[in-house]
């Protein structure tokens, strides 16, 4: 089980490391922490950990750069590492995932968020050969894209198409539960304020079907306050992302998901 894994998670803020130590052990992970970059490089040395939390600011070296040297480190190339950060600037996005970081966590933490996130790493990481597999099973991916305004419906399906899946659209809630009836689709994006059938209602009803409970759907909102965030993911919902999007992100947050799927799906066990 994934809650017997090792984590180790690298702040300078000596609260910030106390309270996620904290509730990441009472889900059953065990984790080391390190003050700063070079701490968390003799640690690395001297012990392997299924998940590296690193914070990007900090004195001295900062999380770019331990980043830079876990992924030329043959030992630790192939350990996931999420980055935290209080910047939402698109470029510090970029530049994280461009140097090999698996995901971005943004400060404050909102801890389901965190938790779905930890699990996507350590639960789809394969290896080299894995991977291979998953680029040909991409290009047969198909998203479903639930979103009322036509501006942004048709902002997300370019995005999804030119990261190389399917993209098909709904207007509304119940265009989307029509959809679910007659195609396959193996990712939803669905807007969570919209006429009729809401987002929420859209995730009510999928989670209650058993055709349709296993489908991972990412919830896309302007809302962006934690007891909106954690009443989604409390309902089913896989990962929450906020608009206005960061295109970089959303193709990590779409891959990861599905890279999720592919593994757990049993007609590929």
């Amino acid at each position: 089980m994934i809650a017997s894994k090792s984590l180790l998670v690298v702040d300078d803020d000596e609260d910030n490391r106390s309270i996620l130590c904290r509730r990441l052990e009472k889900e059953g992970y065990t984790v080391a922490t390190a003050c700063n970059g070079q701490d968390a490089l003799n640690l690395l040395r001297y012990e392997q950990f299924d998940l590296v939390l690193l914070d990007v600011m900090m004195p001295g070296m900062d999380g770019y750069e331990v980043l830079l040297r876990i992924k030329a480190d043959s030992n630790t190339l192939d350990t996931p590492v999420i980055m935290i950060s209080a910047f939402k600037d698109k470029d510090y996005v970029i530049k994280c995932l461009q140097l090999g970081a698996s995901d971005y966590l943004l400060k404050p933490y909102n801890m389901s968020i965190v938790k779905s996130r930890i699990w996507r790493c350590l639960g789809t990481w394969r290896g080299v050969d894995s991977e291979r597999n998953w680029q040909a099973d991409m290009q047969n991916s198909n998203v479903l894209i639930v979103e009322d305004d036509e501006f942004n419906r048709d902002i997300l399906q370019r995005r999804v198409e030119k990261s190389g899946f399917n993209a098909s659209c709904a207007r509304n809630g119940k265009e989307a539960l029509e959809a679910l009836a007659r195609e396959k689709v193996d990712l939803m994006l669905l807007d969570l304020m919209m006429p009729g059938v809401d987002g929420i209602e859209v995730l009510k009803r999928m989670k209650a079907n058993q055709k349709y409970s296993r489908i991972p759907v990412i919830m896309v909102s302007a809302i962006d306050d934690s007891e909106s965030v954690a009443r989604c993911m409390q309902l089913g919902a896989t990962d929450y992302i906020t608009k206005p999007f960061n295109a970089v992100l959303l193709r990590a947050r779409i891959e990861s998901v599905l890279k999720e799927k592919n593994l757990n799906d049993p007609e590929k066990s």
